[in-house]
């Protein structure tokens, strides 16, 4: 699935139950979404640190992986939303550069 086709998916699930259930949208509401579903992520991945069971960790392990496609799926949403070219940010963002010990990252855009 391209990004731009994703973030299309995500953006149609998430429209069909906002009206479902009467959910507003606007600009905070896309950032505080972010940080819930970020927020549920660290939760999950802590749990999952602390099991010692191979049934729980795999439950956990499943839960965590629906926890990471909720992330991703707000962030295509909300950069989609804030008109964000998220290729092109990826790959600026990303780029492998040669980097040397002791050389200072670039500074964030």
């Amino acid at each position: 699935m391209e990004l731009n086709e994703a973030a299309a998916y995500c953006e149609a699930g998430w429209t069909v139950y906002a009206k479902a259930h009467g959910i507003e949208r606007d600009d905070v509401f896309y950032l505080l979404k972010m940080q819930e579903e970020l927020g549920e992520l660290t939760r999950r991945f802590l749990e999952l640190r602390k099991q010692e069971s191979p049934a729980d960790t795999a439950k956990l392990r499943d839960k965590f992986a629906g926890d990471c496609a909720s992330v991703v799926g707000n962030a295509l949403i909300l950069a989609s939303h804030f008109g964000v070219n998220l290729e092109s940010q990826l790959r600026a963002k990303f780029a492998v550069r040669d980097w040397k010990s002791g050389d200072a990252a670039p500074a964030s855009k």
